[in-house]
């Protein structure tokens, strides 16, 4: 039986799963715009979504695949214990944040829509993955598993477990927001690709706040946009083979 089957059959408080496009109306934070997209004579040709709504803790993370490799039958079944009457919802808008795809460089290069300050959802989003999903097995689901063997199961109340989930949310968010910001933020670091310059100090950084990946270090090289006014959406922040 599926994480989403199981918690639905047993009445679960704690939801884990995408529930259709929840978190989408649900966001209030980031980036979360379309644009009308316009031809050479300036008539109208539709809309392109240009951000995409971004779970800080992911769908993955918080399910059963992310539990420790050494994990019990007996330690599984007290995780379930404690998610099922823990009320957090993944869904929640404190769990969403919308982030510019890269079509906002291109529709919007003057930022009007207000995309700088955040990393590209298209930019290296698996490393992020990965990094979440570590830190909620190390965070989360062995604080638990300790609580249990030292059979301090008082400790693993609805309100605590919320708590380590809220915290983990407002945590990566914050990093998020932080990450945009490097190097003079997103905007700062386009403009000074378009304008054609070479600083030394920020050619080996100005790709650094459009990437999710943590840490810094962790961030793919990219290559550099071309100078001029047109930004071209064929490999803009491609990663350098």
């Amino acid at each position: 039986m599926s994480n989403a089957h199981m918690e639905e059959a047993s009445g679960w408080k704690f939801k884990r799963n995408r529930d259709g496009d929840k978190h989408e109306k649900n966001c209030s934070d980031g980036y979360y715009r379309t644009l009308t997209i316009r031809d050479s004579t300036e008539k109208a040709r539709g809309e392109r979504r240009v951000a995409e709504i971004h779970h800080v803790l992911c769908v993955h993370a918080c399910s059963d695949a992310t539990f420790p490799s050494s994990i019990t039958h007996e330690e599984i079944d007290f995780i379930h214990s404690s998610l099922a009457i823990t009320d957090w919802d993944i869904n929640g808008s404190d769990n969403n944040i919308g982030l510019p795809k890269k079509w906002a460089y291109v529709l919007d290069t003057g930022n009007t829509t207000q995309w700088d300050g955040l990393p590209c959802h298209q930019v290296d989003h698996d490393i992020y993955l990965d990094k979440v999903e570590q830190w909620i097995t190390e965070n989360v689901w062995n604080k638990i598993k300790a609580n249990k063997k030292q059979k301090k199961c008082e400790n693993m109340t609805a309100e605590s477990v919320k708590k380590m989930f809220d915290f983990g949310s407002s945590r990566w968010k914050a990093l998020l927001k932080a990450r945009g910001a490097k190097h003079g933020g997103t905007k700062a670091c386009l403009d000074y690709c378009l304008a054609g310059k070479s600083d030394p100090a920020m050619e080996s950084v100005w790709y650094i706040p459009f990437s999710m990946a943590f840490p810094e270090s962790d961030a793919r090289p990219r290559v550099k946009p071309p100078a001029g006014a047109s930004v071209a959406r064929k490999h803009l922040l491609a990663a350098v083979r």
